[in-house]
């Protein structure tokens, strides 16, 4: 299987994340608009893995590309290295916990919808 159309779709996907970052953090700069951008980024990460179930290039494209596009851990890991000790302790735990918690809410999220979808087009 080529590799051509895959890398096309994640770098296209990619692109796109990472300027609308770009555009958040110029219009917000600060390291909590890193904590909402991987946050947020999480949970639509969650939900996408459990809507597109197997399509590979949508997945390849929205997950990888444009939510890998659009979060940033290594932002958030040169920030908190950035900032005194207490600060950083507060910041690692304030992304790291919602972010886990929006993936699996987001997971959640697009199990159920994927569960009325498929009533939906049963009935």
């Amino acid at each position: 299987m080529s590799l051509t159309k895959p890398v096309a779709v994640v770098a296209l996907g990619g692109a796109l994340g990472a300027c609308a970052r770009f555009l958040l953090s110029e219009l917000w700069p600060g390291i909590w608009t890193v904590l909402v951008i991987n946050v947020v980024g999480s949970l639509l990460l969650g939900c996408l893995a459990e809507i597109l179930g197997p399509d590979r290039l949508w997945r390849l494209f929205l997950g990888v590309g444009v939510l890998g596009g659009f979060t940033t851990f290594s932002t958030f890991a040169v920030d908190a290295a950035r900032e005194d000790a207490a600060t950083a302790a507060l910041y690692v735990v304030a992304t790291l916990v919602p972010a886990l918690l929006a993936a699996r809410l987001g997971m959640l999220a697009g199990h159920i919808y994927r569960r009325v979808v498929a009533r939906r087009v049963a009935a």
